[in-house]
């Protein structure tokens, strides 16, 4: 609209809101929770974070991760900067275990599945129930692909 347009009043039509505002549409109230007394609230427990993956499983992907680092210093080291570089990967794969270590020790609640069981009854995962062995390969894959890969620089290193 130009600006002559608009401080012409006429030369546009004018409406009510109220006038063409649906009369059914009301606000409803904002609804207000149910506040308990302290005393009468259950104890606050957290939900346990992973029930049905044993603590061996997360061993298994630790020692995955171990190893692509032991790849990694086997196949790269040679300088100062690929050992700083392992390094510091080494040292963000301490603190990848660590914190989800820290969580599941804090965490109060039931007793983990053990590895058999784990093995036996699978999990359920995003996708649906997986078998033990299916997802133990989907936790596993990434690591254990990343150090053949490793592996197989450090093959073409050598024999260059």
């Amino acid at each position: 609209m130009d600006r002559e347009q608009f401080v012409a009043r006429q030369s546009y039509d004018s409406m009510d809101v109220a006038a063409v505002w649906p009369s059914s549409a009301q606000l409803a109230p904002f609804p207000m929770p149910e506040l308990d007394r302290i005393s009468e609230r259950e104890e606050f427990r957290a939900t346990p974070a992973a029930p049905d993956v044993p603590a061996a499983v997360g061993g298994v992907i630790a020692a995955a991760y171990a190893g692509l680092i032991a790849a990694l210093a086997v196949a790269t080291a040679g300088s100062a900067q690929s050992i700083f570089a392992i390094v510091v990967a080494a040292l963000f794969v301490v603190v990848f275990f660590t914190v989800p270590r820290i969580f599941f020790a804090v965490e109060r609640g039931g007793v983990r599945a053990s590895f058999d069981d784990f093995l036996a009854n699978g999990m359920d995962t995003f996708t649906g129930h997986n078998s033990g062995k299916a997802a133990l390969v989907q936790m596993l894959v990434v690591p254990v692909t990343l150090t053949l890969g490793v592996l197989a620089i450090g093959i073409v290193i050598a024999a260059g």
